[in-house]
């Protein structure tokens, strides 16, 4: 039995490479109940991979799947488990020890299947092991479907790709089958056969067998929800066999009756359930492995009817999901991937190995990915217009929460660093076709919900006053990804005005501007806000130095020193105003008393715009010193390692709970001098209960960005201790690590955790102008990371010894073109020397503020496998 655990803790090592052979988190026995992975393409529906290997969830039908209800925290105190919607699995069959024969056995690919089995998930990649002491065969599981950063378009295929490797651990050959089963799926819920039949083909041609599963309708009955087809394909070598319709109950009737079945077809009676199965025998010599692959894709593309649970969007009636634009059934998905399974498969186990092969922990790896997947869940969609709508045609929408939330709210989705880091191109779309196309209003306002901004409590003008100007520094960030200036001179005109709207709002009480907001301020906390507000006015100063920075690339000399004038005062003056010594507070409107505001409190957010700037590399927005202090503050006042003797006191009481009574965490806003009970203003109603509520909540996507803020100023430790807070809470044991709750499940913001990972790794980019740089803060002098610009991924160490320090970039995937790389240094470097894989080419720098800055005399051009090395003595 010790030899089968051993084996069962080999695969997974070997499966995910050497990194994990560090700090690697695999789970095993009760750590499987909760996981639940997100398998699927981006925007493309959601399916899990559960910690035993099954696939669960399945959020395809576009009937919607859960009631998310409730105050917003349900699914953080009963998170889901796995269910059976339908019929589908896989399985492995020995049936003989050659020469002798022994009654065929058995064993499913799930938990009740084999006694050992363990879960690694490494997103977009699920590493699942088999191993039972009494079973002759191992089986490794590796599943994912095809992702590849920067690439969009081939990152969003409805189908999961299952990789599984049979290895005999016996002493004797052996023949073992493995088999797969779907139910058909087309047309179930909705029509259930009654207007037409439900069919399953099997297709056998080259090297693989197909199951299709179809329904024959009427055409009315092809605008159903659920109308579709699914496809189960398998590959690899050995001898296939099939059952377009096998027996019900299939997971018990595995035994060694099933046989081949002549026909290639089969139909089903009106109300009938109709299973089809695959398999393929393959012979295993003593020690010997095989692997084979199976894609189960779907096509179900009609999201615009009611069931949905979407929204009613702009000509709704005409949407259905992108990828029918690009594929015609479930059949041709397949095929798509494995006709091209160099591009689509080896890149996405290529950029597994680049972010895992680092410095950095596991743990903190895994945690700034995780939220990624939120993409390929059903908060997120990309649309197809029928009317070829330009506002619609392709678009990205995103709810805050599974179900939950209107638009792609700009109050919640500018904390994400995901989006617009991994899939640059598509982030630059959502920039140009909604924030600055249909949201954009001509007196310059982002609208924040797009067309559904007018829904809800605000001044009336669906303008979310953090959310515009983290909007302005989501298109600034786009900007730098960009493979030009031809987006920057296209929008400047509306960028210009937007940022003109702030400095408008900002002169509204004094007539003139002073980088200090006043005056009505709705934000994400779901209230107007009124008076002197450090963390909007952090952010209006930081859209400001955007604007500027944008406003020099496109020559607008005037407009840029207009807005660094303006952010220098806000300097100032929120430094003279509103830091208390320790932290920075808010003055109150004494007009408005009888709304919200975190007055004197310690706010998580209090910093937010220079947090923002660290981010894309501008200057900064606060101080240093007060900066610093202020996030020594929020880890001091409001970071608790048990949020419970904090909750029982707190004056301000929450009704959702995203930590719990023994869990640690970060509260949005403690009260340590006072002030809890002018915060609240005049409360009405359970709504007001709620919204003043959240000062004392613990949600993920407002912590990451304080962390990642708190590694960029150098406070390392603390960053790094409320993220892995976060970790804890979300360990398997007590719920599904892929799914962070707030507001509902696979919330949006926390898809800021990958700002952790800039900030771990200090990384630069202006793509236009051929500049990137890092500055890594975790263990500097011994570093090594992935790194993703706007066309290109790759690796990047540092190593300090004594006075030599050397650097490297090497790429895995794409091109990148660079006139300058800007390197952290304590001195200035007395030599440097500058090659492209290995040969020498020109170079000068200059030291600045802790920074060398090289310049390459000609630009460089790199492509896949080059290495840039720069070392400095």
């Amino acid at each position: 039995m010790m030899v089968k655990v051993l084996l069962s803790i080999f695969c997974i090592l070997t499966f995910s490479g050497p990194i994990l052979s560090q700090n690697s988190e695999y789970y095993t026995k009760d750590q499987l109940k909760y996981i639940g992975m997100p398998i699927g393409g981006i925007t493309s529906g959601q399916v899990y991979m559960g910690g035993d290997g099954q696939l669960w969830y399945w959020d395809i039908f576009n009937i919607q799947r859960i009631n998310p209800g409730g105050p917003g925290d349900k699914f953080y105190l009963n998170p889901m488990v796995q269910d059976k919607q339908f019929e589908q699995g896989f399985a492995v069959r020995v049936k003989k020890l050659l020469p002798s024969t022994i009654t065929p056995s058995v064993k499913l690919l799930r938990e009740g299947g084999f006694k050992d089995i363990t879960f690694r998930g490494e997103y977009p990649l699920a590493k699942v092991t088999y191993v039972d002491s009494d079973f002759p065969v191992s089986v490794a599981l590796q599943a994912y479907t095809p992702f590849i950063p920067t690439d969009h378009e081939s990152s969003d295929f409805p189908a999961v790709v299952l990789e599984y490797k049979l290895t005999n651990d016996s002493d004797k050959p052996v023949s073992a089958e493995l088999i797969g089963w779907l139910q058909n799926m087309s047309n179930f819920k909705t029509a259930n056969n009654a207007d037409g039949k439900h069919k399953n083909t099997i297709i056998s041609s080259d090297n693989k067998l197909q199951l299709v599963c179809t329904s024959e309708v009427t055409e009315e009955h092809k605008d159903l929800p659920d109308y579709g087809n699914m496809t189960l394909t398998l590959v690899g070598e050995g001898q296939s066999w099939f059952m377009p319709k096998a027996p019900r109950n299939i997971d018990y009737n595995l035994a060694e009756e099933l046989r081949p079945s002549n026909s290639t077809s089969a139909e089903a009676e009106v109300g009938e359930v109709i299973t089809g199965l695959v398999g393929k025998e393959v012979t295993l010599q003593p020690g010997g492995s095989k692997t084979l692959t199976f894609v189960l894709s779907w096509y179900f593309p009609n999201v615009h009817r009611p069931e949905s649970g979407f929204h009613h969007l702009k000509n709704k009636k005409n949407l259905r999901h992108y990828y029918s634009k690009k594929f015609t059934s479930s059949t041709h998905v397949a095929e798509t991937i494995l006709g091209n399974a160099d591009k689509y498969l080896a890149t996405t186990k290529q950029w597994n190995k680049t972010w895992y092969d680092a410095s950095l922990p596991t743990w903190f790896l895994d945690r700034t990915f995780i939220n990624t997947s939120t993409l390929a869940t059903t908060s997120c969609y990309r649309l197809d217009d029928l009317t070829d709508d330009v506002d619609n045609e392709g678009r990205f929408y995103a709810m805050e929460g599974v179900y939950l939330g209107h638009g792609t709210c700009t109050h919640v989705f500018h904390y994400e660093q995901a989006l617009g880091r991994v899939f640059p191109s598509l982030a630059r779309q959502l920039r140009t076709q909604i924030d600055y196309g249909l949201s954009f209003a001509e007196e310059g306002i982002i609208k924040y919900r797009g067309e559904l901004s007018n829904m809800g409590s605000h001044d009336g003008r669906g303008y979310a006053v953090d959310g515009h100007a983290g909007t302005v520094l989501r298109m600034y960030r786009e900007h730098t990804t960009a493979p030009n200036m031809n987006m920057l001179k296209t929008y400047w005109p509306k960028i210009k005005k937007s940022i003109q709207y702030m400095i408008d709002h900002d002169a509204e009480k004094t007539g003139k501007p002073d980088g200090v907001l006043e005056g009505i301020q709705y934000n994400t906390l779901d209230k107007m806000w009124y008076g002197k507000i450090a963390w909007t006015s952090s952010m209006y100063n930081a859209a400001l130095l955007a604007g500027a920075s944008m406003a020099r690339d496109i020559k607008d000399i005037a407009f840029a020193k207009k807005c660094a004038s303006i952010a220098t005062m806000g300097k100032k003056n929120m430094t003279d105003e509103l830091f208390n010594g320790e932290y920075f507070i808010n003055i109150l409107d004494p007009e408005n008393r009888k709304t919200p505001n975190s007055y004197i409190g310690c706010h998580i957010d209090q910093v937010l715009g220079q947090s923002w700037a660290s981010q894309v590399g501008l200057p900064r927005v606060i101080p240093k010193k007060e900066t610093v202090s202020a996030l020594k503050s929020i880890h001091k006042y409001n970071y608790y390692e048990d949020v419970g003797p904090y909750l029982d006191t707190a004056a301000i009481k929450n009704v959702r709970f995203y930590a719990l009574p023994g869990e640690p965490g970060t509260v949005m806003c403690s009260f340590p001098k006072g002030g809890a009970e002018e915060a609240p203003g005049s409360q009405s109603g359970d709504w007001d209960k709620l919204v003043i509520g959240y000062f004392s909540e613990s949600m993920t996507g407002f912590t990451y960005q304080a962390a990642a803020h708190m590694i960029a100023e150098g406070l390392v430790d603390k960053g790094m201790e409320m993220i892995k807070a976060i970790h804890g809470r979300y360990a398997p044991k007590k719920r599904n690590p892929y799914n962070e709750v707030e507001y509902g499940n696979h919330y949006t913001r926390a898809m800021s955790s990958y700002g952790a990972f800039i900030a771990a790794s200090g990384f630069t980019l202006n793509e236009p102008n051929g500049q990137i740089g890092f500055a890594p803060k975790i263990e500097p002098n011994n570093f090594k990371s992935a790194f993703i610009t706007g066309n290109s991924w790759g690796t990047f160490t540092q190593t300090k010894q004594g006075d030599t320090h050397a650097s490297s970039l090497s790429l895995d995937f794409g091109t990148l073109k660079l006139s300058t790389f800007t390197l952290a240094a304590n001195v200035k470097p007395k030599k440097l020397d500058v090659s492209i894989n290995g040969n020498m080419i020109k170079s000068g720098y200059v030291f600045r503020d802790g920074q060398v800055i090289v310049a390459f005399k000609e630009n460089v051009s790199l492509s896949k496998a080059d290495e840039l090395e720069i070392k400095m003595n």
